[in-house]
């Protein structure tokens, strides 16, 4: 039988680990998304909802993404009223004017439930950049742009 103290210690590890994804859930958890959940995109009955992250889960607005510091997306996909069974399989943004994109290679983690957190963005000068999710759905493969100026 555990004591009472180690029984505690394990309690003690996992509650930071459980706060920390139930805040990760909260970010971006119903469908339909709504303008509450950040920045949407639509692609048929395809709809993608997405947010960006500063300094591990807090939200901020598309026009307060900083320039030159890395940021995270929370990513969620909808079908009508439900979760998609679609798949964020690519993103990248791009600078039309300077014919140019990133300096980085996001990483992409499903985190079910038609939701995905995107790390390893980084805008490194100020202008207008356009962001590109490619999503399969199937056979089907959508790109939703999305433009946000930095600052």
């Amino acid at each position: 039988m555990k004591s009472r103290r180690s029984r505690y210690g394990v309690l003690r590890r996992w509650i930071p680990l459980f706060l920390l994804g139930t805040v990760s859930t909260i970010a971006l958890a119903a469908c339909p998304p709504n303008e509450a959940d950040g920045s949407l995109l639509t692609s048929g009955k395809l709809q993608l909802a997405w947010r960006p992250l500063l300094q591990g889960d807090t939200p901020v607005a598309t026009t307060a993404i900083p320039m030159a510091r890395h940021f995270a997306l929370a990513v969620q996909l909808c079908e009508g009223r439900m979760a998609s069974q679609a798949s964020l399989k690519r993103i990248d943004a791009t600078m039309p004017e300077h014919r140019h994109g990133m300096n980085y290679q996001p990483r992409i983690s499903p985190l079910g439930d038609g939701r995905f957190r995107v790390e390893g963005l980084m805008f490194h000068m100020s202008g207008r950049w356009q962001i590109e999710f490619e999503v399969q759905n199937g056979n089907d493969v959508s790109r939703l742009l999305h433009d946000v100026q930095i600052r």
